[in-house]
């Protein structure tokens, strides 16, 4: 059984010879002699859900966009600024960042300002002539003929609300939903039909696929509580969603944090499988009871709190990933994943933390093995 078999197996709720295993490191990690038994497994024996090419350009939040940076202030040793620009056909959008030494070009860095900063930025994008984005079906049928069935394909989706509130000026937003609903119907309106449409179009180039979006996240607590999530989230999700399942394609959600109590909700508006599914105190995931309530309608993958691996001992991960086995595998319909992004294998930690993230992160794999057999 191929590792892209076995996941598309327990997505179908079936069991297959094994519990999938997923496990992504970075680039630069896989680079890193401590790590070459971790990029072995990852490239033989992991259970992936991977980037598809030919995806729709989904631009800044639906226009086309020229993108550009400049570095505003530079302190040596200290920060540098930069100056990020998208320029649309309704002008320009900026943000101002703050990155640090030594870790410049990290992915984590400050916002000093979003490029959604004012109700006038939204409204922007709210009136803005929108078409369908554009698309690579070339690419994508290039891809598939080249499958090696090492990994699961996916075709991104953006998600509007998710994007603004991480782009846009958050407390804002926020408060948007609350004291400017009809900007942000028309805005959410407006660009939830543009993906639909790309999405049926991509369908009607042949491109039915698995997708995958991230933004749940943020629209749930602390954020947002069920009232908000129905009038905001729920119909424009649906809409796009039910775009998916016309064209012969299914949806898998990124969403850390406190979901638990969504589950129902989002399995009702059309995803198909949600991870990481975070534990206490990350978020409020009961594995146990989600399996009970998701199981035959939304394939469940994680639960295995990585963000512990910096203290932990290969024997507390060996104990989480049987009792993950135990709680949501049977039947079909979960796969092995850490809660962390990259499983925690950061580089740039201190040497002896990273060896101990990197044998808990050998412990996950080899529990996996171990007692994830059917």
């Amino acid at each position: 059984m191929t590792q892209q078999d076995r996941w598309l197996t327990a997505a179908s709720f079936r069991e297959a010879d094994r519990v999938p295993i997923e496990l992504q490191i970075s680039g630069a990690a896989r680079k890193h002699p401590a790590c070459a038994r971790l990029v072995e497994f990852i490239d033989n024996q992991a259970d992936n859900f991977v980037g598809m090419p030919g995806g729709a350009h989904w631009g800044f939040f639906g226009l086309t966009t020229k993108y550009s940076e400049e570095v505003i202030e530079d302190v040596p040793g200290k920060y540098l600024r930069k100056r990020k620009v998208h320029l649309t056909p309704v002008g320009e959008f900026h943000a101002i960042t703050r990155h640090f030494y030594p870790h410049v070009n990290s992915p984590d860095f400050q916002w000093e300002r979003r490029f959604v900063h004012t109700l006038a930025d939204l409204e922007r994008l709210a009136e803005a002539p929108r078409e369908v984005c554009t698309f690579n079906p070339d690419a994508y049928f290039e891809a598939r003929a080249h499958d090696d069935g090492r990994a699961v394909r996916a075709l991104g989706v953006v998600h509007a609300l998710g994007n603004l509130v991480r782009q846009g000026n958050m407390q804002e937003a926020y408060m948007w939903l609350a004291g400017e609903k009809s900007v942000m119907h028309r805005f959410l309106q407006r660009i939830n039909e543009q993906v639909r449409d790309t999405i049926l179009a991509m369908g009607a180039a042949g491109m039915a696929s698995w997708f995958s979006v991230c933004a749940h996240e943020m629209l749930i607590p602390p954020w947002i509580g069920h009232r908000m999530f129905d009038e905001f989230v729920f119909p424009y999700d649906k809409m796009v969603n039910d775009a998916i399942h016309q064209i012969g394609g299914k949806l898998r959600a990124h969403c850390h944090g406190n979901c638990m109590e969504f589950l129902e909700q989002m399995v009702d508006m059309g995803i198909d499988a949600i991870e990481p599914l975070e534990p206490a105190p990350f978020g409020d995931v009961d594995l146990a009871e989600a399996k009970r309530r998701m199981h035959g309608r939304m394939m469940l993958s994680g639960n295995i709190p990585s963000q512990n691996f910096p203290s932990c001992t290969p024997d507390d991960v060996r104990q989480w990933v049987r009792e993950a086995i135990q709680d949501a595998a049977a039947g079909g319909g979960f796969a092995l994943r850490t809660t962390g992004g990259h499983a925690g294998v950061n580089i740039d930690l201190d040497e002896d933390v990273l060896a101990n993230v990197i044998r808990n992160v050998e412990a996950y794999t080899e529990a996996g093995l171990e007692y994830g057999a059917y």
